[in-house]
């Protein structure tokens, strides 16, 4: 066991300059501890706890150089020098214990001067306070005492504001009620007033439009009375008329016969018998004419009670129209109209002239082509006898294209297809057309006589005769541009089925993959049913050719799908050899 050397410290008893210097590392504690504390001043409790714990850590510092001296064996040469440094330790510590001493007993002073000046300051403060809290008092007392003062005085102002605002209102309210009562008395009276007058007013305007359905009923009565005493004298003097032309016919006859005496006066006699009863039958047949309401002048006011005019059909909807058309009311009234005024023209030709345009050959184009019929049904007509050339005459008027000159003159866009040439000239004529027919009906309806009797005024007739040359001639005219447009129009549909009819053969010959023969093996369920749908549409496309173009027509689609064909085949053995090649 190694012992160490003892460490001998000496302690000087008296202070010097050099014992007055700090080290630094207490320096910097203290500075350390002045900054931590912010600079105030250290209470007496920190200082005496402070010196308490230095006491302490002396104390061990002391204890452990003892055992630490004790411990280490000395020599014997030693023991002198130990001794007498243990005294000079002893008396070291003893005089570090005063200056400790008279250091706490200094600070304890200083600490009893600081408690005194705090005191002092306290007692100070304390006291001051008190005087500012008196002086407060009183002042916030007066304060007080004015507030409530003030608080009064407004109190009792509010009080009298309020009773001010009551008597206020209640004289507002009170003068309120009475113009109130005022106004309404006011209005009451008004509306009693026009109540009144409006009641006066009424009953004159009830009492004039009395007077005047008074005055219009006398006066449909004063007309009535002249129209019948009017239409009683006519028939009067129509009557005197008829018996005085009898009895001078009676006369004449009377006459004739006496001055034709010869051996023939029987058979004479009996032809003036046949004439009078010719005569009297015609007469009969003429009334019963006139009862059955087929006149010229009733056929067109019957049609013209349908409505169908220039301004009427612009202002109508197409599907309106349409119906109106369609109608069989208007299909029989037009017709007995056409019919009639083609009578009235053929009626109107000098007797063995052809003034009248032939349109047959336009009428002829109007109808469905010629179809090839059957052998069996050709020698069943053969043994039929052939009908007149009257009966299978066309009519001049066609009915269907007349309503149709209304229909584009009403809506062009949605009877025709474009907008050519063609279909401009037709709009003009069927223009013109529909004037000049409504010009004719309004010649017939302003005719002097009406349905009652017949006019042979000359200047009516040769009105409506001339009327009714104009009209022929814009039906002509009208006539030739419809039967244009309908052959265009025809043709382009005919080219538009004949291209659809090809289609399908192509769309069939390539799903169904037809040899040139026109044969096809191992073919399935559904091409065959293909098969059968495509010969059913080509048959509905022949039929409505056939009806558009007659056999020309079908010779035309034979021809185009024939061209189909071949093209398709020739292709498919074009296509084959460059794979061969």
């Amino acid at each position: 066991m190694v012992v160490r050397e003892p460490v001998a410290m000496e302690i000087p008893a008296v202070e010097s300059s050099a014992a007055g210097r700090m080290p630094p590392r207490i320096r910097r504690r203290l500075l350390e501890g002045s900054r931590v504390g912010g600079g105030a001043p250290t209470s007496a409790e920190e200082i005496e706890a402070k010196l308490k714990e230095a006491e302490l850590r002396r104390q061990q510092f002391h204890e452990w150089v003892s055992c630490k001296a004790r411990k280490k064996p000395r020599s014997p040469s030693w023991s002198s020098q130990e001794e007498d440094q243990g005294q000079r330790l002893e008396a070291k510590l003893q005089a570090a214990e005063q200056k400790r001493l008279s250091l706490l007993a200094k600070a304890q002073n200083r600490l009893a001067k600081l408690d005194e000046l705090r005191q002092a300051a306290k007692n100070i403060v304390e006291m001051r306070i008190e005087k500012e809290r008196e002086e407060l008092g009183t002042r916030v007392e007066s304060r007080v005492r004015q507030a409530e003062a003030n608080r009064m005085r407004l109190l009792h102002a509010h009080m009298q504001k309020r009773a001010a605002m009551k008597e206020r209102t209640a004289r507002s309210l009170v003068r309120k009620q009475t113009s109130e009562r005022k106004y309404t008395e006011r209005v009451k009276s008004l509306i009693l007033q026009k109540r009144n007058a409006a009641e006066k007013k009424r009953l004159a305007l009830l009492e004039a439009e009395k007077r005047k359905a008074q005055a219009r009923i006398l006066h449909i009565q004063r007309a009535a009375k002249t129209v019948c005493s009017k239409r009683e004298s006519e028939r009067r003097q129509l009557q005197e008329q008829l018996e005085s032309k009898l009895q001078k016919a009676k006369r004449q006859r009377a006459e004739y016969l006496k001055q034709r005496v010869s051996p023939r006066s029987s058979a004479h006699a009996d032809y003036i018998k046949h004439a009078e009863f010719l005569s009297t039958k015609l007469a009969r047949c003429w009334k019963r004419f006139l009862k059955s309401n087929k006149t010229t002048y009733a056929l067109v006011q019957a049609y013209d009670a349908l409505g169908i005019n220039e301004m009427s059909v612009k202002s109508m909807p197409f599907e309106n129209l349409a119906m109106l058309m369609e109608s069989p009311t208007t299909l029989q009234t037009t017709k007995a109209v056409l019919d009639r005024f083609e009578k009235r023209l053929l009626l109107s030709q000098p007797t063995g002239s052809s003034s009248a345009e032939n349109i047959d050959h336009l009428l002829k184009r109007l109808g469905s082509p010629k179809r090839k019929a059957p052998a069996s049904r050709s020698r069943v007509a053969a043994k039929k006898p052939a009908k007149g050339s009257e009966t299978s005459k066309l009519s001049r008027y066609s009915l269907r294209v007349v309503l149709c000159s209304y229909m584009i003159l009403a809506h062009p866009g949605a009877v025709l297809s474009g907008q050519g040439e063609k279909e401009n000239l037709l709009m003009e004529s069927a223009e013109n057309f529909v004037k000049e027919f409504e010009l004719l009906v309004k010649t017939v309806l302003d005719r002097p006589g009406g349905a009652s009797m017949q006019s042979t005024d000359a200047a009516s007739q040769k009105k409506f005769r001339t009327q009714l040359a104009a009209f022929d001639k814009a039906w002509c005219a009208y006539l030739y541009h419809f039967v244009v447009w309908k052959l265009k129009d025809a043709k382009s549909l005919e080219q538009d089925l004949v291209r659809a009819a090809c289609k399908l053969e192509l769309s069939m010959m390539q799903t169904c993959k037809l040899s040139s023969d026109g044969q096809s093996h191992d073919l399935s369920h559904d091409m065959k049913a293909i098969q059968k749908q495509v010969t059913d549409d080509q048959k509905l496309l022949r039929e409505k050719i056939q009806h558009l173009s007659g056999d020309a027509g079908i010779e035309r689609m034979n021809s185009a799908l024939s061209d189909t064909r071949s093209k398709f085949f020739e292709a498919k053995e074009n296509r084959f050899r460059t794979r061969q090649s």
